[in-house]
C-alpha cells in the first residue's frame, strides 16, 4: 500500500509576513490561542490533507487508466472501436452527472469521514475487475459504474476540508486538492510503463495487469482511509486503529481550530448535522455561479479527449507504446508545476482572475501547436504541443473552485461545489465525440474547436472579473464602514 506523502503548506502569509498575520490570527482565536492553530492545522495538513490528495490522485488513475490500456492491444481484446470508446466516454460522463449530487446528499446523511473510503472502494473494485472485459457490453457497463462510484468525492473532499480552515486558507488547499491530477499524471505514465511490460506474465496483457495492480492499490488505500480521516476537529483527538489508540490533534488544538472556524463562519457551527435543505438550491439562480460554471465547462472540453488519446497521439508520432506512456508524464509533471506556481501567486496576491486566465491560456497555446503544424513536421515540435497542452490541462480548476467559494454563502457551497464539477464532467459529453477516428491521428479538427472552447474560457472569467472588481466597488461605496462579522453574506474582496 502506498504510503500518504506528507505534504508542506507553506503558501500561508502567516510565514511569509509573521508579525502582521499574528495580530490578525489573534483576533480571529485570541492571543493565546495562536500557537494551537499552528500546530494544529500544521498537523492536518500533513495528516489530513495529505490523505485526501492521495485518494484524488487514484481517483485520477483509475478514471485515465483507459487511455493508457488503449496503447496495449486493449481495443482487441475488447472488441471495440474509436467510436465504441467515446460511447464509453459519454456514459461515464452521464454517470458522473447523475449521481452526482445524490452522492453529496448522502455525505451529509452518512458522513463525509466514512462516505469518501466507501466510494472510493467501490470504484477500486470496479477498477480491477475492468481485467476481465472481452466485449463492448461489459465495457459500457464498467464505465458506467465506475462514474458513479466516483461521482461526489470531489465536492465532497472539498466540503470536508472546510471544516478544519478558515475561509482564506482554503484557496491553496484546493489548488492542492486539484493538483492531484498533475501528481496522477506524472506518476501514471511511468507506473503504466511498467504495469504494461509485464505482458504475458501470469497469462496476463499488459493492460490487465494495470487495471488489477491500480484497482487492489486503491481498495487497499479506501481502507485505510476509513481508518484514518477523522470526522471534524474534534474527532481527530481520539484514534483507535487495530486496537491501537493514537491522536492526531490534542484536545486543545481541536478545540482552537474548531472555534476559529466558527468564529470565521457561524454556519459552520450546525454544519456536521445539517442535511441539505431545498433553499441551498437557490445558488442555481445565482449570476455568480454560472461564470465559474461556464469557464469551468468551456476549458474542460478537451480533458477526455486528450486523456484518453493522448498517449496515442504520442504514439503515432513515432514512440514505442510503452515509451509514450512515459512521455505523457511530462506534460503533467507540468501542470503540477503550474498549478500550484499559479495557486501559490493567486493566493499571495489575492487575486484570482488574472491567473485563472493564465492557465486557460497555456492550455490554448498547447493546442494550437498542437493542431496548426502541417503533417510532416518533426514529432519533436508536435511532442512540445502536447506538453504545453497538458501543462494547462486543469492547472487551476482549484483556484475557480476557491473563486467561487469566496462569493457564496457557507450553506450554498455543498451544491455550488458539486454543480461545479458536474459542470466539469458536463463537457466530457462533449469532449468524448470531437475526436473521430476518420481524423487520426493527428486530429487536427478537433484541437482546434478545443482551443476555441479554452479562449472562450478564457473570455468569460475576463468578464467575471470585471463584474466582481464593480460589485466590490459598489458594495464598498454602499457600506463603507460595514462590519466585518456578518458572515452569512460575505463576499471576497478577491477578483
Amino acid at each position: 500500500m502506498a504510503a500518504v506523502t506528507p505534504i508542506l503548506v507553506t503558501d500561508d502569509p502567516d510565514i511569509v509576513q509573521q508579525p502582521i498575520v499574528d495580530r490578525k490570527m489573534a483576533d480571529e482565536v485570541g492571543p493565546e490561542d495562536v500557537n494551537l492553530v499552528r500546530s494544529g492545522r500544521l498537523k492536518i495538513d500533513l495528516l489530513v490533507l495529505s490523505c485526501i490528495i492521495l485518494m484524488f490522485i487514484f481517483l485520477q488513475f483509475d478514471r485515465t487508466s483507459l487511455g493508457q490500456a488503449l496503447t496495449d492491444n486493449f481495443r482487441k481484446i475488447a472488441g471495440v472501436s474509436t467510436s465504441d470508446i467515446n460511447t464509453g466516454q459519454t456514459l461515464f460522463t452521464l454517470a458522473f452527472v447523475l449521481f452526482e449530487i445524490p452522492a453529496n446528499v448522502a455525505i451529509k446523511r452518512f458522513g463525509v469521514h466514512r462516505w469518501l473510503p466507501a466510494l472510493m472502494f467501490a470504484w477500486g473494485t470496479v477498477t480491477w475487475c475492468q481485467m476481465f472485459i472481452t466485449s463492448k457490453s461489459a465495457f459500457y457497463a464498467t464505465r458506467f459504474i465506475l462514474a458513479a462510484c466516483e461521482a461526489g468525492f470531489i465536492p465532497g473532499a472539498a466540503f470536508y476540508l472546510g471544516q478544519f480552515y478558515s475561509r482564506k486558507e482554503m484557496a491553496f488547499r484546493y489548488a492542492l486538492l486539484w493538483s492531484a491530477n498533475g501528481i496522477a499524471g506524472a506518476i501514471a505514465g511511468v507506473l503504466a510503463l511498467g504495469l504494461l511490460s509485464l505482458s504475458g506474465t501470469g497469462g496476463l496483457f499488459g493492460w490487465q495487469w494495470l487495471f488489477l495492480i491500480e484497482g487492489v492499490l486503491t481498495c487497499a488505500i479506501a481502507v485505510f482511509a476509513a481508518l484514518h480521516l477523522p470526522q471534524s476537529p474534534h474527532g481527530a483527538t481520539s484514534h483507535r486503529v487495530f486496537g491501537r489508540s493514537f491522536a492526531i490533534l490534542s484536545e486543545a488544538e481541536a478545540e482552537a481550530l474548531s472555534s476559529r472556524a466558527v468564529r470565521d463562519d457561524p454556519t459552520k457551527a450546525s454544519q456536521s448535522s445539517r442535511k441539505v435543505a431545498l433553499r441551498d438550491f437557490d445558488i442555481l439562480l445565482d449570476w455568480r455561479f454560472y461564470g465559474h460554471a461556464v469557464s469551468a465547462f468551456l476549458s474542460s472540453i478537451m480533458f477526455t479527449p486528450i486523456n484518453t488519446y493522448g498517449p496515442s497521439i504520442i504514439k503515432s508520432l513515432g514512440f514505442a507504446g510503452y515509451t509514450a506512456n512515459g512521455l505523457s508524464s511530462v506534460g503533467s509533471v507540468l501542470s503540477l508545476i503550474t498549478s500550484l506556481s499559479l495557486a501559490w501567486n493567486s493566493d499571495r496576491t489575492r487575486e484570482r482572475g488574472l491567473h485563472i486566465m493564465t492557465g486557460f491560456l497555456i492550455s490554448a497555446v498547447g493546442l494550437l501547436w498542437l493542431a496548426a503544424p502541417p503533417n510532416g513536421v518533426a514529432k519533436g515540435i508536435l511532442y512540445a504541443g502536447i506538453v504545453v497542452t497538458q501543462g494547462g490541462m486543469g492547472s487551476v480548476q482549484g483556484i475557480n473552485a476557491a473563486w467561487l467559494s469566496e462569493h457564496i454563502q457557507e450553506r450554498q457551497r455543498p451544491v455550488a461545489l458539486a454543480s461545479y464539477v458536474m459542470s466539469i464532467q458536463l463537457a466530457s459529453f462533449v469532449g468524448s465525440n470531437i475526436f473521430t477516428a476518420a481524423e487520426a491521428p493527428r486530429y487536427s479538427k478537433a484541437l482546434f474547436i478545443c482551443a476555441g472552447c479554452v479562449l472562450g474560457a478564457v473570455l468569460v472569467a475576463g468578464i467575471w472579473k470585471v463584474l466582481y472588481a464593480i460589485l466590490a466597488k459598489k458594495d464598498a461605496a454602499a457600506t463603507p464602514a460595514a462590519s466585518e462579522s456578518s458572515h452569512e453574506e460575505d463576499k471576497s474582496s478577491t477578483f
